[in-house]
């Protein structure tokens, strides 16, 4: 797997449903398609039974529509308008980047070709379409992980040693929010920094997150974490809560 090649000190990991599609696409399209057994397999899943390999390929085998209607009905969800604007920032910047999703590879690409975005490393499930149906594929997953795809792993294999900040929503983005440097989190996710005290900046939009970003870059050296400890807060990416142990620091940018 190739990330998009840069001289930066990090690598940024982007979740793509809730993140930077403004709903979760993947619940739109099963709640739209899937015939009503897909709420017994979601019961399953929000207990724990199960992981979200196991529920997307129960809920996705009770899609009988084609593929390519799927697409069109996930093209009406929009994206985030600033999106456009905060990918610009990360390739002008040569800062190394990918969408990793527990959501479907042809949908996340359906959706970026009709914005108008191109050449965006897109990691996620996949979706086969035969003659009895969708077929689930999950190429990045783990035999320690319940999840269609593995975050950890891929953005491991993807960063090549570089710190990670990740942007995300969701439970699929916890995991992968341990191991980072830095997170930028909304909905789930950020209940979930706090109680584990993981680094993380709330956002709003990715207008917001360009705006960190861009402070970072024009010479916001982040603290050392001994400095930040001694503080009480985090400065890498904006202030943090009152005595959040941090993780180390993102390195100073070129």
């Amino acid at each position: 797997m190739e990330p998009c090649s840069g001289q930066a000190d990090f690598f940024v990991t982007i979740d793509f449903d809730g993140t930077i599609n403004e709903s979760d696409v993947t619940d739109a399209v099963i709640k739209k398609f899937a015939r009503p057994d897909w709420q017994e397999a979601e019961r399953l899943w929000e207990e724990g039974s199960i992981g979200s390999r196991e529920c997307l390929s129960l809920q996705m085998a009770l899609i009988d529509a084609p593929l390519e209607h799927i697409v069109e009905y996930a093209c009406t969800h929009p994206l985030d308008p600033a999106f456009r604007d905060f990918l610009e920032l990360l390739r002008d910047a040569s800062i190394p980047f990918a969408i990793i999703s527990d959501g479907f590879k042809p949908i996340i690409n359906g959706i970026l070709a009709k914005a108008g975005f191109s050449g965006i490393p897109v990691h996620a499930n996949d979706l086969l379409e035969g003659k009895t149906g969708l077929r689930t594929i999950f190429p990045n997953t783990s035999s320690v992980c319940h999840s269609g795809t593995c975050k950890c792993k891929t953005a491991d294999l993807l960063a090549g040693g570089l710190p990670i900040v990740h942007i995300g929503d969701g439970r699929s983005d916890f995991c992968i929010s341990r191991m980072a440097t830095h997170v930028f989190c909304r909905g789930k996710l950020t209940g979930y920094c706090v109680e584990n005290e993981i680094r993380h900046s709330p956002f709003t939009d990715f207008q917001g997150v360009k705006n960190d970003f861009e402070t970072f870059l024009n010479g916001g050296t982040p603290l050392s974490p001994e400095q930040d400890a001694d503080m009480g807060l985090s400065r890498s990416f904006g202030n943090q809560p009152q005595g959040v142990t941090p993780s180390p620091g993102l390195m100073t940018p070129n």
